[in-house]
C-alpha cells in the first residue's frame, strides 16, 4: 500500500522524537486493534471520538517509556521540552491518512 506523504511540523527535536515514538505506538495499536476487534475494527477506525481517545492515550502512555525510546535510537531529548499539543495535531494527521488508506483502498 502506498501512503500519501505527510509533512510533520514541530517546534523542536524533542517534539519530533516524541512524534516518531507516537507514530510507532499508533502503528502497534492499529495492528492489535485489527487482530482483536475483527470487523469492529473498521467501525471503530471511523469513530472520531473513539480514535481521539486512542490518540490521547498513545501520548499519555508514551510519556512513561520515552526515555527508553531515546536510548534505543540514541537520541538526546527531554520530555520537559515536548509540545504535546503539536504531537496530537501530528498524530491526528497520521491517523487521517492511515485510516483513509485502510478504509478506502
Amino acid at each position: 500500500m502506498k501512503v500519501q506523504k505527510i509533512e510533520i511540523h514541530v517546534s523542536n527535536d524533542d517534539t519530533k522524537y516524541f512524534v516518531l515514538k507516537s507514530g510507532e505506538d499508533y502503528d502497534y495499536y492499529l495492528r492489535c486493534m485489527h487482530e482483536y476487534m475483527g470487523e469492529r475494527f473498521y467501525h471503530n477506525l471511523e469513530d472520531d471520538s473513539y480514535m481521539e481517545g486512542v490518540l490521547k492515550s498513545i501520548i499519555e502512555n508514551g510519556k512513561k517509556d520515552f526515555n527508553e525510546f531515546l536510548k534505543k535510537h540514541k537520541y538526546k531529548a527531554s520530555i520537559k521540552n515536548v509540545y504535546f499539543d503539536e504531537v496530537l495535531v501530528n498524530l491526528r494527521q497520521i491517523h487521517h491518512v492511515m485510516s483513509h488508506c485502510i478504509l478506502y483502498t
